[in-house]
């Protein structure tokens, strides 16, 4: 048993110390206060676009004209091609603006030597209260190891807690994923994932494993709720902020890293001792 207990206190320990989650959602998108968009293009040049994408983050240029588009200080784009890049003028990351105002940029680019002036806005939005998402984390987490002390067949309640966990990263996963504009879908999801693509499977097959009476499912539980937790523990951001890179309602976005937190770092503090339960029911029957 004392072996049991040393591996998972060692994972959870190596991941606290070499985990490397992601300091970013998806595509390197982060959470901000501030929306931006593209206002005007003077003057419109036929088949010159150029459009704010991923809440502003970025700007996608196509080049529909006869002549090269050229970008100060950044890219030249041919005509046909189009270009994607991320312009401090432009983008909100790293802005601080107040809440229900409006800071405007400009770019000016280069369109076979005419000039052309691109105005946009950075609209600034509302911060949501952070102390309630904090909290419900911890309360969640507080709650599953207060509840698996009290149970016989905690075994049980970890597996689903971490069933869930893995789920709430899942969804979180994806619907990062799905909010960049600018990367292929299947590489951006690979990235966002991260560890996960070890944390997910030991979940997953040790749920099933603790559903048969092994207590070595119960310790992969831990260990990939453990993952879990310290994977998704940057993206705290996310109850400090109101513009976040998620496809789907902030508040969505809120709940499943409150899930994937409290609920992992609940089944990974539980563990410890259902495993010494279970050791010990173990001894009695023998």
């Amino acid at each position: 048993m004392r072996r049991i207990v040393a591996v998972l206190v060692t994972i959870v320990c190596t991941l606290v110390v070499t985990g490397e989650p992601a300091a970013a959602h998806a595509g390197g998108l982060t959470a901000t206060d501030s929306r931006g968009r593209v206002v005007s293009v003077t003057p419109a040049l036929p088949g010159l676009e150029v459009v704010a994408i991923e809440d502003g983050a970025r700007l996608r240029l196509r080049n529909g004209t006869g002549g090269p588009v050229t970008i100060p200080g950044g890219a030249t784009v041919a005509p046909g091609a189009e270009h994607t890049w991320a312009d401090e003028r432009a983008t909100p990351d790293g802005r601080t603006v107040a809440a229900g105002r409006t800071v405007p940029w400009t770019i000016t680019l280069d369109a076979d030597g005419t000039p052309v002036t691109v105005d946009g806005v950075l609209i600034g939005e509302e911060r949501p209260p952070a102390a309630p998402w904090w909290a419900a984390a911890a309360l969640t987490g507080a709650a599953l190891v207060l509840l698996a002390r009290r149970l016989r067949r905690a075994d049980l309640l970890l597996a689903a807690a971490g069933g869930v966990a893995a789920l709430s990263s899942i969804v979180h996963v994806t619907g990062s994923t799905l909010a960049v504009e600018s990367a292929p879908l299947a590489g951006t999801f690979l990235s966002a994932a991260g560890i996960n693509l070890l944390a997910w499977p030991l979940i997953v097959g040790g749920a099933v494993a603790a559903l048969r009476g092994r207590a070595a499912g119960i310790l992969a539980v831990c260990g990939g709720a453990a993952l879990t937790a310290v994977f998704v523990l940057p993206d705290v951001t996310s109850f400090h902020r109101a513009v976040l890179p998620f496809a789907g309602p902030a508040d969505l976005e809120r709940i499943l890293v409150v899930l994937a937190l409290g609920l992992g770092a609940g089944v990974a503090v539980a563990g410890a001792g259902v495993l010494r339960d279970l050791a010990r029911r173990a001894e009695e029957t023998v």
